[in-house]
């Protein structure tokens, strides 16, 4: 582990509060073919000019540029296209209304008859309709070098209060698929203040074209209301940390949200803010460090965390350092129970156990019992789920679960319904000192290598001859291929390193593989269990 990833786990280990992340398009562009602003406008201005030059659309937004120049003076080269994009967006849509509505050939040109209908039928926008037309069709591109990252952040999403965007695209909700989506401006004012696990697309969303914030008129309008946004996000950008991803430290959406809160804030408030803010930023194949940038809003200097980073996984795995557990849904479902049981005068709920993985989770019966903490304790040994254990045994992030309970009641009610399932007992056996002989018989235990070996099924499409001591060599021969590099793995158990173990096991760990072979999984972290503890 070097300096980094001490930094990073060492500042992310330190929330008190699960953090937000405020996402930009370097995101979208990270994961997906996603164009930057200046090449999604380039886009349409060449459907609008299919007979020039792209010298043309240079010379069209460099005069934006100069008239800019002679407004604002000079500025950056980070700070132009915030200037410049929304001018040069309101005068492509103008052109294209005019082509759209008096040109009779121009629609067939660029739009379907169904989408023609529906421009027509809903009164959408036509320009910010081929807009959301084009940005509907970006997907997660497996193919793109950054794209491995993403197995972290997905597997840690419950650690992730709620997200905050100007994207377009669907590519967040395609990433956190338990989260809500509220879209637009107006929709957060109007949301619960504290909300959780919902992702809050506040320059709209291709799925509502007329949404979209992409003219200079848009802007302005969404300026105009920029106070009442930012009143809204002061309790979130206090109370919790802010990731910001995707955005330069120039952005001046950015900067103009922290400038309406600095200004709500006293110095002394602020200078105790100050950790909750930390930017990733790429490093491009350079040095990966981290620093501190000053940045001054109007009489207030904010000083933020930046980490530049190549890897952007050491960022996300980091974030399971972060003590919290609950699923996404069950945790959706406590906040609405419990609001609906504070706010309302006639709420009512039911009182019934189950567990947190029960398949009627959404069933308008589930319940919160709240009592004395022995007692709760008691009955929540009860229900605590084999799934629960195998991430604490490989995660260690449950430490509650070190308690005699677990292993005189749990895995006893583990055993009653899953028979067959080898019970991780190593972990709790030792950090108790539990005596192992008093384990009972019936309980499906690793006592040796033995008792993992591969079946005689899968022995019998193994090479003999094969000889492994390495995970990353058994990956190397059968890459793609889970079941084999299992048989492998279990084979030749004895030789391979605990460490390479876990490492692999973190990597699998809730991915789309892990959920189709989970039975082997779950077998190889009681393996984990064993090598480490035992």
């Amino acid at each position: 582990m070097n300096h980094i990833e001490e930094e990073i786990i060492k500042n992310v280990s330190s929330f008190r509060q699960l953090p937000y992340l405020f996402v930009g398009t370097g995101m979208s562009m990270r994961y997906s073919n996603a164009p930057d602003w200046n090449m999604l406008l380039f886009t349409v201005w060449s459907i609008l000019n299919t007979d020039k030059e792209e010298q043309e659309f240079k010379r069209l937004r460099q005069g934006i540029e100069n008239e800019i120049k002679s407004k604002y003076g000079d500025i950056n080269d980070e700070e132009k296209k915030y200037y410049i994009n929304p001018i040069l967006a309101s005068v492509l849509q103008e052109k294209f209304h005019h082509s759209y509505y008096k040109d009779t050939n121009f629609p067939s040109k660029v739009f379907t008859k169904e989408e023609d209908k529906d421009i027509l039928d809903k009164n959408f926008d036509p320009f910010k309709y081929y807009i959301s037309k084009e940005i509907s069709q970006l997907k997660l591109d497996k193919t793109k070098p950054d794209f491995p990252e993403i197995r972290d952040l997905m597997r840690y999403q419950n650690k992730i209060a709620g997200i905050i965007t100007t994207n377009y695209d669907s590519i967040l909700e395609d990433l956190f698929s338990d989260f809500s989506v509220m879209i637009g401006q107006d929709n957060m004012l109007l949301a619960n203040s504290f909300n959780i696990f919902e992702i809050f697309k506040i320059h709209g969303c291709a799925t509502s074209p007329n949404s979209l914030i992409i003219t200079n008129e848009d802007y302005l309008r969404f300026r105009s209301k920029l106070k009442y946004l930012s009143a809204k996000l002061l309790t979130i950008f206090v109370e919790h940390p802010i990731i910001f991803i995707g955005y330069g430290m120039g952005d001046i959406n950015v900067r103009s949200l922290f400038k309406e809160i600095a200004e709500c804030l006293s110095n002394e408030q602020i200078n105790k803010i100050k950790s909750n803010f930390i930017f990733l930023t790429p490093a491009f194949g350079s040095e990966e460090k981290s620093t501190i940038r000053e940045i001054v809003f109007g009489k207030s200097t904010i000083a933020m965390k930046e980490f530049i980073l190549n890897d952007y996984s050491i960022f996300y795995k980091a974030l399971s350092n972060i003590q919290s557990s609950l699923p996404i849904k069950l945790a959706r479902k406590l906040q609405d129970m419990v609001c609906n049981y504070v706010y309302s005068a006639t709420a009512t709920n039911n009182i019934l156990f189950g567990t947190i993985n029960s398949p009627d989770l959404d069933d308008s019966k589930a319940a919160i019992y709240f009592g004395e903490l022995d007692t709760v304790r008691q009955i929540g040994f009860s229900h605590y789920t084999i799934d629960d254990i195998l991430e604490d045994v490989l995660l260690d992030n449950k430490s509650y679960l070190v308690n005699e309970q677990l292993i005189t009641k749990t895995f006893k009610n583990i055993r009653s319904s899953a028979g067959t399932t080898l019970l991780p007992i190593y972990k709790y056996i030792k950090a108790l000192n539990y005596n192992i002989n008093n384990i009972p018989d019936t309980y499906n235990i690793i006592k040796s290598y033995n008792d993992v070996m591969p079946t005689s099924s899968e022995r019998r499409s193994m090479d003999k001859s094969l000889q492994f001591n390495k995970i990353a060599d058994i990956e190397n021969k059968f890459p793609n291929h889970i079941p084999k590099q299992v048989c492998y793995i279990k084979k030749f158990a004895s030789y391979i390193s605990v460490t390479e173990l876990e490492d692999y096991l973190k990597k699998h760990y809730r991915t789309p593989e892990y959920i189709k072979y989970l039975s082997t999984f779950k077998r190889l972290i009681a393996l984990y269990d064993f090598k480490k503890y035992k």
